[in-house]
């Protein structure tokens, strides 16, 4: 019965006082404008580091009993330079954080105070209010980058920047791959390949972009070091997407339902690919994976019934982060370890985007994962027709690919770096659409218009 209530309670919340809520709480500001070095330089420290410096463990609940290895270490401190980075700006211009609460963003900032408050009935509290810390620093400094007036021309050039970089920081496994004859996947990294598909999909929407050859190359390099089934199969959200930024109304519709028949099948293949032995091993050879280990998902076949077994009853989620983290406090794993043929077992994500908001805030999460890509399709559809297109794509590719990844939900990561890019441009384009003067820096350095009622 309590579940039931609950179950209401959100209902109501999301379908009539959150847009109450957004209007007392929407601010419209033109773009921020700020520095962009050295918030770049301090997220890509903090994005990139594991990769280069990283203490592994074979203990899921280690950090509990153990404490911070030498790289937890690291990266709490980049966090709180960055923090510190953000509070310092903040002091000389307070729409920093201000411009978190315009449209598109806003409904990602309120994800990220919910986050906050499921500290209190988070499974490891401290971990959950890091977590939202680490996640709203990160976020501050990702706007920061891209809320500006010529975020059209620069996205690509700090998307390839971003690229070019990760690419210098796993050249020795690359290279050792390479050496042995393996090439797709060479790097594997389950957020890069949405990194690199946006930028192609923007390259390939928008003509105005100079250098377009040099910029596909380089994102097709990326997607294909780093690309994993998932993601190649994810590419085909371009299909609907370019259907959904059209401007009549049967196609909008056939490409929204084009979209779900295919996510319905992208799952169904994801759990019983084994069921089709031609199309595996088509797969298998194309993309240089074993057909056992493309058959079970890459193991979240194995791991995922764990993750809905241990969360079925919680209906609020067991703590922002915690909840994807540390499943294990939540039920034994002694048989899934009897299964992997492993003396324990540690799963530190969902890999799955929807899994993940449940399991932190349950029900709230899963609305909240609704308003979030929700707003961003509608902004989207504000723009031109290379915008619309780039949104639409970028938004139906996150979904499948968030089907294997941890997506936007879980923590900060490069995928919200992603989609806070597509999230600006999607905001500086409609503002262009809007009287002149829009785009013009407020004429006081605090001044605040707040959204006019609906």
């Amino acid at each position: 019965m309590l579940n039931l209530l609950l179950v209401v309670a959100v209902v109501v919340w999301f379908a009539l006082l959150y847009p109450l809520a957004r209007h007392r709480l929407e601010t419209r500001l033109g773009p921020l404008n700020g520095p962009v070095a050295v918030p770049f330089a301090l997220m890509s420290i903090f994005a990139l580091l594991p990769l280069v410096f990283n203490v592994p463990r074979d203990d899921g609940n280690a950090v509990l009993d153990q404490g911070l290895t030498a790289s937890n270490i690291a990266l709490v401190a980049m966090t709180g330079l960055t923090g510190l980075y953000l509070a310092v700006r903040l002091a000389v211009d307070r729409r920093v954080l201000l411009v978190a609460f315009s449209m598109p963003y806003l409904p990602f900032t309120l994800m990220i105070l919910v986050n906050g408050v499921s500290t209190a009935w988070s499974i490891v509290p401290t971990y959950t209010i890091y977590r939202t810390v680490e996640l709203a620093i990160f976020t501050l400094a990702s706007i920061m980058i891209f809320d500006r007036s010529d975020i059209e021309r620069r996205l690509p050039n700090l998307f390839a920047t971003f690229i070019v970089l990760w690419l210098i920081a796993t050249a020795p496994i690359i290279l050792d791959n390479l050496a042995h004859g393996i090439v797709f996947s060479s790097a594997k990294h389950n957020l890069v390949p949405y990194l690199c598909a946006t930028y192609a999909f923007l390259v390939i929407f928008d003509d105005r972009i100079q250098h377009r050859g040099a910029h596909l190359l380089l994102a097709f390099a990326g997607f294909v070091i780093a690309g994993s089934a998932a993601s190649t199969a994810a590419l085909v959200a371009a299909v609907p997407g370019i259907m959904v930024a059209s401007q009549h109304r049967r196609l909008r519709l056939l490409g929204y339902a084009g979209f779900t028949v295919y996510l319905a099948a992208f799952v169904v293949l994801m759990g019983g690919l084994s069921a089709f032995p031609a199309l595996l091993d088509v797969i298998s050879t194309v993309l240089q994976k074993p057909p056992e280990e493309l058959a079970d998902a890459t193991g979240r076949g194995t791991f995922w019934p764990v993750f809905i077994e241990a969360t079925k009853d919680r209906f609020v989620g067991a703590g922002y982060a915690a909840g994807d983290r540390f499943i294990q406090l939540l039920i034994p794993t002694t048989a899934l370890a009897e299964t992997l043929a492993r003396d324990a077992v540690f799963i530190s994500s969902s890999h799955n985007m929807l899994l993940s908001a449940w399991a932190g805030t349950g029900v709230i999460g899963i609305g909240l994962c609704a308003m979030v890509l929700g707003a961003a399709m509608r902004w989207g559809m504000k723009l031109d027709r290379a915008g619309r297109r780039l949104v639409a794509t970028c938004v139906f590719f996150l979904i499948l690919n968030g089907m294997t990844t941890p997506g936007i939900f879980q923590d900060w990561n490069i995928n919200v770096l992603t989609f806070v890019g597509v999230l600006a441009y999607a905001r500086i384009g409609a503002l262009r659409c809007e009287p002149a003067g829009a785009l013009a820096p407020d004429t006081a350095p605090f001044a605040v218009r707040r959204a006019a009622p609906a």
